[in-house]
């Protein structure tokens, strides 16, 4: 009786390539990792999402106060409906020095400030404040804060109590 060599047929696998039970086998085992990833991916993609909305939020602060700052201007910080803009009081005329974002149509992500602007003077103090502001960014459990000081200076990890 011959025996089975690496290269003549045998009962365990036949020449035509991988059963249908080895596949499925894979097909189940490669489900099983991407359903274990999957969660893992969507939260920090959700929390790079926050993260970017608060940077641009951010940004436009610290441009209305820099403008402010470097022409000597009344420039305002505009939040209203999801959205955020700069403009500045030139001789009468309103400029605008940054493009309005729609935080929630770029991002999806959701925006709350306690209030609808924020104005800054021509010293970068900011003016009519009651108290600091909170400018807020979440989105599916991830929150990130800017506060915004009576006096305009600018906090990124929220207001302190």
């Amino acid at each position: 009786m011959e025996l089975p060599t690496a290269f003549s047929k045998s009962r365990i696998r036949s020449e035509a390539g991988f059963t249908l039970v080895e596949l499925l086998t894979v097909a189940l085992l490669v489900v099983i990792i991407l359903g274990a990833i999957f969660p893992k991916v969507h939260s920090a993609y959700s929390a790079e999402t926050v993260r970017e909305a608060r940077y641009v939020a951010l940004a436009y602060v610290t441009t209305a106060r820099a403008v402010s700052l470097q022409k000597g201007l009344t420039a305002v910080f505009h939040s209203a409906n999801q959205q955020v803009w700069v403009t500045a009081d030139s001789n009468g005329a309103q400029v605008s020095y940054r493009p309005v974002v729609k935080l929630d149509s770029v991002y999806s992500v959701a925006m709350t400030a306690s209030g609808d602007s924020i104005v800054f003077n021509g010293r970068g103090i900011a003016v009519g404040l009651p108290g600091s502001q909170t400018i807020t960014v979440s989105k599916a459990g991830v929150t990130k804060s800017i506060c915004i000081s009576a006096l305009g200076a600018i906090l990124q990890g929220g207001c302190v109590s």
